[in-house]
C-alpha cells in the first residue's frame, strides 16, 4: 500500500468522521434548541406581576379580565405579607353606591381638591385626577366582581368625611379580608400564583424594553419572560434601614415599623438599573405605636387633652398637632424615639385607649398625683410636676402661646382630675411614599421623561401620587385604580406584541 493510498484513506476516514460528528453536532444543537424553545414557551407569560398584595392581585385580575391568557403573580414570601394585612382596610372615594344610598353629597372636584390639599399640592395632578375619575367605578368593581363587603360609611373628620368605605373584616383586619377576597378572585380568574419566588433582576433587550424577570426560586434562579411586561407591586422600602437612612435620614431608622417587614425596597433596587426617575423619596406616613406591644395610642393623641413629654421630662412639641406629625416629631426630636402623654380622667377617649392597653398587656401609668405618676413610670418627678403646672397656669391665663414650645389648643383643658395617666408611645413608620414615577397608564418613567417600555408600578411601589400625608383609605384606593389600569395596559401590550 502506497503512502498516497494511506494518506487518501486517512483523509477519507477523517472526512467521514468529521461529517458524522458534524451531523451529530447539528442534531444535538437542534435538539437542544427545540428543548430550549419548549422551555422558553413554558416560561413565557402575557403578564408578570411581582407582589401578592392588593395592587398586584388587582393588576393580575384586571389583566385576565382584559383578555390576557397567561398571567402569573410572583410573591417572595410563602404568603401575602405586605402592609395591607395589617390595615383596617378602608377605600377612600367619592360617587360610590354607598354615598348615594346614604345621601352623602360629594363631587369629583371636591374630592380632587381634598387629595391635592392633603398632599400640600405636591401630589402629581394628573395621577390624582386619574384616581378621582376612576375610583367610583372601581369601588363598585371591588364589590361586584371581587365580592368585597363594605360597611356603612361613618361620619369622620376631614379629609375622610363621608368618603371611607371600610372592608368588613369578618374576624380579621379589613385589609387582610381584602387580600383574601382578591386571592380567591385571582384563582377563579385563572391567575397563576407562585410563592417563595423573589424577583431579583429585571430582564430587558438592548433597547431597554422590559422583557421579563429573573426569579430566585426555592430550587435556584430562573428567568421568566412576558409579552406584556412586568408590574412592580412589591410595596415601598420602610423595612429597609439602609434605604430609609439614605432617602429619609438616620433618625427615621429608629422608628417602629407599623406595617410589614417584607417591604424592603424592590421597587427601587429592581428598577434603578433602568435609569428610572424616582420621586418623593423622603416622604412617608407615620403614626404612633408602642414598640413592645404594637398598641396604637392615636385616639388620645388626637383628643385635644394633655401634654406630651420626652423621657427626660420636657415638652417638645405643640400638642395640637395631628397624630401623624406627633409620631414623626417624636422620632426626630428624641434619641430613644419615646414619649409620654400626660392626661387626667376628663379625657373623653381614655376608656377606649386604656382598654386596648389592658387587653394587650401594654404598660402605662396611673396614679392619684402627678408626682406619683412620674415616679411610677420612671419620669423625672420634679420636671413633670413643673411641666403640668406651667401648662395649667397657661390655660388659666390664656398664655399657651407663650409656652416653649407654644401650644395652640383651640379649646384647652386643665390637667386636674385624678387619677392621672401616663400613656407611652413611639414614633412609627407606616409606609413610604417614594418610588418610580408613573404616568396615568401606570408606566414607569425614566430620567429622560419617557416611559420604560414594559415596566409598570402600582400600589406603594409607585411614586408621584402621595406627598406629606394621605386621606385614610387612599392607598388601597390608589392600588385598585392603578392596578386595574396597569392590568388593562399590559393585556393590550401582550395582545399586540410580535
Amino acid at each position: 500500500m502506497s503512502v498516497e493510498q494511506v494518506s487518501r484513506r486517512g483523509i477519507l476516514k477523517t472526512s467521514l468522521l468529521g461529517s458524522l460528528l458534524a451531523g451529530l453536532s447539528t442534531i444535538s444543537v437542534s435538539a437542544h434548541a427545540q428543548e430550549k424553545d419548549k422551555e422558553n414557551k413554558k416560561d413565557m407569560y402575557d403578564v408578570i406581576v411581582l407582589g401578592a398584595g392588593p395592587a398586584g392581585l388587582v393588576t393580575a385580575i384586571a389583566a385576565k379580565q382584559a383578555g390576557a391568557k397567561k398571567v402569573v403573580v410572583f410573591e417572595k414570601k410563602d404568603r401575602p405579607d405586605g402592609n395591607a394585612i395589617f390595615a383596617l382596610g378602608s377605600v377612600c372615594g367619592w360617587g360610590s353606591r354607598h354615598q348615594k344610598e346614604q345621601g352623602i353629597k360629594d363631587s369629583a372636584e371636591d374630592f380632587y381638591a381634598m387629595m391635592m390639599d392633603v398632599s400640600k399640592q405636591m401630589g402629581d395632578p394628573a395621577l390624582n385626577r386619574t384616581y378621582t375619575d376612576n375610583i367610583p367605578k372601581d369601588i363598585d368593581w371591588l364589590e361586584q366582581d371581587i365580592g368585597v363587603k363594605f360597611g356603612k360609611i361613618r361620619p369622620m373628620p376631614y379629609p375622610r368625611l363621608g368618603r371611607t368605605c371600610r372592608v368588613q373584616g369578618e374576624g380579621i383586619t379589613g385589609g387582610a379580608q381584602l387580600v383574601k377576597k382578591l386571592l380567591a378572585a385571582a384563582q377563579k380568574n385563572g391567575v397563576e400564583l407562585k410563592f417563595e419566588h423573589k424577583g431579583i433582576e429585571l430582564l430587558h433587550d438592548d433597547k431597554m424594553n422590559v422583557t421579563g424577570v429573573k426569579i430566585q426560586t426555592p430550587s435556584g434562579q430562573k428567568e421568566y419572560y412576558s409579552k406584556g411586561g412586568v408590574a412592580i407591586a412589591t410595596g415601598g422600602f420602610s423595612a429597609n434601614p439602609e434605604m430609609v437612612d439614605k432617602y429619609i435620614g438616620g433618625w427615621a431608622t429608629r422608628m417602629v415599623l407599623r406595617g410589614s417587614k417584607s417591604t424592603t425596597g424592590e421597587n427601587i433596587s429592581l428598577t434603578m438599573p433602568l435609569y428610572t426617575k424616582f420621586v418623593n423619596m423622603d416622604q412617608f406616613h407615620s403614626g404612633p405605636i408602642v414598640k413592645e406591644t404594637h398598641v396604637n395610642p392615636a385616639d388620645v393623641l388626637n383628643s385635644g387633652y394633655g401634654i406630651q413629654v420626652t423621657t427626660g421630662g420636657d415638652r417638645y412639641m405643640d400638642e395640637n398637632n395631628t397624630y401623624v406629625i406627633k409620631a414623626r416629631t417624636t422620632a426626630q426630636k428624641t434619641l430613644d424615639n419615646k414619649a409620654w402623654v400626660i392626661v387626667d380622667s376628663n379625657c373623653p377617649v381614655l376608656g377606649n385607649v386604656i382598654d386596648k392597653y389592658n387587653r394587650l398587656n401594654s404598660p402605662y401609668g396611673k396614679a392619684d398625683t402627678i408626682e406619683a405618676l412620674a415616679k411610677q413610670v420612671g419620669l423625672p418627678e420634679k420636671k413633670i410636676v413643673k411641666a403640668v403646672q406651667e401648662y395649667n397656669d397657661a390655660v388659666k391665663n390664656n398664655t399657651l402661646d407663650k409656652l416653649t414650645p407654644a401650644n395652640t389648643y383651640k379649646k384647652p383643658h386643665l390637667i386636674e382630675k385624678a387619677p392621672f395617666y401616663a400613656i407611652p408611645l413611639n414614633g412609627g413608620m407606616t409606609a413610604t411614599f417614594g418610588g418610580p414615577l408613573i404616568n396615568t397608564k401606570a408606566e414607569v418613567q425614566n430620567l429622560d421623561g419617557k416611559s420604560i417600555p414594559g415596566l409598570y408600578a402600582v400600589g406603594n411601589s409607585a411614586g408621584g401620587i402621595f406627598f406629606h400625608n394621605y386621606a385614610g383609605g387612599a392607598q388601597l384606593g390608589a392600588a385598585t385604580v392603578f392596578g386595574r389600569i396597569a392590568g388593562k395596559e399590559m393585556a393590550q401590550r401582550a395582545a399586540t406584541s410580535k
